[in-house]
């Protein structure tokens, strides 16, 4: 699974070597629920952006080697990124952090939803399914039964994790 923290940065050359840039952002299609390429921001100053879809990389480590290139405007994730999410009933759940793709289809496996800082210490980030959720021009509808997955922080010590091990390996 990649992130977009995974690809940001990244050197962009062409098949003959010569470097387009860098990934600025990516290119999401969130009706399909995949990223469907990059934007790549030139070194160059009188340069426009340009993005590289997936079909035109032919390789990526620590560099990108792209095929081509290809003007326009498509969504970004920058677009999307910081859009409140809210349920049914218009209780706020967060806000838009990350998103998590399968790294073979590019196809989007869960959407990262920041539900503050404290919260986010005391009960975790929430993953939520693309397929519950409806991007609108102002915030993201999330119109599952229920969250799916929780990221939780547990201190060890403080829930007695460590005594746990100690009295099941009978150290006492």
């Amino acid at each position: 699974m990649y992130r977009k923290k995974d690809f940001l940065f990244m050197n962009v050359s062409n098949v003959r070597g010569k470097s387009m840039g860098f990934v600025k952002d990516l290119a999401v299609d969130f009706h399909v629920g995949g990223v469907i390429g990059f934007l790549i921001s030139s070194y160059s100053l009188f340069q426009s952006s340009l993005y590289v879809f997936k079909e035109d990389i032919i390789s990526f480590n620590k560099h990108m080697i792209a095929s081509s290139q290809h003007k326009g405007k498509y969504l970004n994730f920058e677009d999307i990124r910081g859009m409140n999410v809210i349920d049914i009933k218009g209780n706020m759940i967060g806000m838009v952090e990350d998103i998590i793709f399968n790294e073979d289809t590019f196809v989007i496996q869960g959407v990262i939803v920041c539900t503050g800082y404290a919260t986010n210490f005391l009960h975790g980030k929430k993953i939520l399914l693309p397929k519950d959720l409806l991007l609108g021009d102002n915030h993201i509808l999330y119109h599952g039964k229920s969250y799916n997955i929780d990221f939780i922080n547990l201190p060890s010590k403080l829930f007695g994790e460590e005594d746990a091990y100690v009295r099941n390996n009978k150290k006492i």
